[in-house]
């Protein structure tokens, strides 16, 4: 334990981040405010202890990633178990001719729910939640390239959504978007990347499904949506299915178009009914 004058104290505890300073060993001499907020035990607790073992995975690795000549991102670990993100940034000092390490923590929380809440609005489509063209794309790239293969393609149309968009207002239209949504993910697995990749087209990719079990796929959509429409007191949904399947080799692209005309061509006998 390193003793402090009250001003020195009063101004390490207003510091905005945690601070802590080890000796040569690696343990803990000093401790701020924010550091007992950020670990949740008190400084008496925190003094002695290691400030690596707070810092450690539980198999003593640690999760860490460089962002700096001196500073590294990772896991701290909370008193209650949680694993805090934080920047740690380590700077030498020497008092008395005695080396020390001054450790500053940045809590990295609130700044990682933001980066992910980022990244779930620019691969997600705003008003079904399911993943949107930009995702999409960038999983049909994957897929093409590293597979597995085959993969299954389902272009899906709702129909009349215009005329239902102009007969009852884009309210209407949107409840049934999202009401198509839902019966795709629960027609599908979890890992298969479904899509709306339009105004009213929607698409699914599903690694490691051959032309056969894509059809039989097909047939699965079309019971869910009999199925919604007898249970849902809502204006019916009518979709219009394409599928094809890509075996290694040949492109998912040149399925998607398969499909996609595939779809056309169930949407055009839909309008003429």
């Amino acid at each position: 334990m390193v003793e402090l004058g009250h001003f020195a104290e009063a101004f390490l505890d207003a510091a905005p981040d945690a601070v802590l300073a080890v000796d040569e060993s690696g343990e803990i001499i000093l401790v701020n405010m924010q550091a007992e907020v950020l670990l949740g035990y008190g400084r008496k607790e925190l003094w002695g202890q290691p400030l690596e073992a707070l810092l450690a995975e539980p198999d003593g690795s640690l999760t860490r990633r460089t962002v700096g000549p001196r500073s590294i991102e990772l896991l701290a670990q909370h008193r209650d178990g949680r694993k805090v993100p934080v920047e740690v940034s380590l700077a030498p000092v020497t008092i008395d001719q005695h080396p020390y390490t001054v450790a500053i923590l940045r809590d990295l929380t609130e700044r990682r729910r933001l980066e992910e809440n980022l990244h779930y609005l620019s691969t997600h489509d705003s008003l079904t939640g399911l993943a949107n063209r930009f995702a999409f794309d960038e999983a049909l790239a994957r897929l093409d390239d590293s597979g597995p293969h085959p993969v299954g393609v389902l272009m899906v149309d709702l129909d009349e959504l215009k005329r239902v968009n102009d007969e009852q207002g884009h309210a209407a239209g949107d409840a049934m978007l999202r009401r198509v949504a839902d019966v795709l993910r629960a027609t599908f697995r979890a890992d298969d990347i479904v899509a709306r990749i339009g105004g009213d087209e929607f698409a699914v990719l599903t690694s490691g499904r051959d032309a056969e079990a894509v059809e039989a796929l097909g047939a699965r959509l079309t019971d869910a949506v009999a199925q919604h429409n007898r249970e849902v007191d809502a204006p019916p949904l009518r979709l219009s299915i394409g599928v094809a399947s890509a075996k290694s080799g040949i492109s998912i692209t040149a399925a998607l178009q398969d499909a996609d005309a595939r779809m056309y061509t169930m949407k055009r006998l839909h309008q003429g009914r």
